[in-house]
């Protein structure tokens, strides 16, 4: 085996060990027909989350956002990052129940809609290395599935429509093949995306990708990357530009922005040690190089996260 060989090799093991350990830790947390004027509200969500439509029409969006809601057939499916606030909701305009009610106010006879909702238990490791690179958001619509990720798909909402005896278990154990096949396209898909999760998908890139997710605050050197990656300096600076967009030393930036924004939302470590665990001198320095990239102060972006 070359040494290129064992390197593609050694790569893809640990992409397919970050999916299989994030597919692990799936789990049902709604599912439900629903009717009339009925809003599913998720603010600030601790875990990552899949929303399945199984029936009908409905809309998604962000509570006191700009941005315009987006109307979802049955078969879509939309990946929710953690912390993204959102709902899903008969009308354009969120209406306010609880979810706890929603069940009560249809009988089966009578409903128009349908959704199954996932969460993924955020475990520390490979759930948060993985998601640290995808995206706030994610809509695939049915035409734009895979035929294997589309079946799967279709058998929830058989299952959803049917409620033979056991269906909620089926749909259950249903959520880590859901979301496998997920992960693996919106990976597949990447060189259609810039930045770190163009160069997951990129084999040469990838090695490079888990090494500085691995280890953050490491003196990653354009040297020591092109090393990682089996190229040349020239042809390794090339190529990240070329997969990203950005150049190695923006797609370590970018990286290492995506850790301090998992530090800061999901723990209350002070600043410097964040900033030690990111491979900087000071809590200054990296308050420095945060709010040159995400235009606030570290401090700032977590009083917003956490009001």
């Amino acid at each position: 085996m070359t040494k290129t060989t064992e390197h593609t090799t050694q790569t893809t093991e640990a992409l397919n060990e970050l999916l299989e350990q994030v597919a692990q830790g799936t789990e049902l947390h709604f599912e439900s027909g629903l009717c009339g004027d009925w809003t599913l509200m998720v603010k600030r969500p601790e875990k990552v989350a899949f929303h399945v439509v199984t029936k009908g029409d409905c809309w998604f969006g962000f509570p006191d956002s700009s941005v315009a809601p987006i109307k979802l057939s049955a078969s879509d499916i939309i990946f929710v990052n953690k912390g993204v606030s959102h709902f899903l909701s008969e009308t354009q305009i969120p209406s306010d129940i609880n979810e706890s009610d929603i069940p009560q106010y249809c009988q089966p006879d009578h409903q128009q809609y349908g959704v199954v909702c996932y969460d993924v238990k955020s475990a520390p490791g490979a759930n948060d290395t993985l998601f640290q690179l995808l995206p706030p958001w994610l809509i695939l619509k049915q035409a734009d599935q895979y035929q294997q990720l589309s079946h799967i798909i279709e058998m929830i909402r058989f299952e959803t429509t049917q409620q033979a005896p056991g269906y909620h278990t089926v749909i259950s154990r249903l959520s880590d093949v859901l979301t496998l096949n997920l992960l693996r396209q919106v990976i597949d898909q990447g060189e259609s995306l810039n930045g770190p999760l163009a160069a997951l998908n990129d084999r040469q890139l990838r090695s490079v990708v888990i090494a500085i997710i691995d280890e953050p605050g490491a003196d990653w050197s354009v040297e020591h990357l092109a090393e990682l990656a089996y190229l040349s300096v020239s042809a390794f600076a090339e190529r990240c530009i070329k997969k990203t967009g950005l150049t190695p030393k923006k797609l370590v930036d970018q990286l290492r922005l995506q850790r301090a924004r998992m530090l800061l939302n999901g723990s209350q470590l002070p600043l410097d040690l964040i900033a030690e665990q990111l491979g900087y001198q000071s809590a200054t320095a990296f308050s420095r190089f945060f709010k040159k990239y995400a235009g606030l102060s570290p401090a700032d972006y977590r009083r917003n996260y956490h009001p």
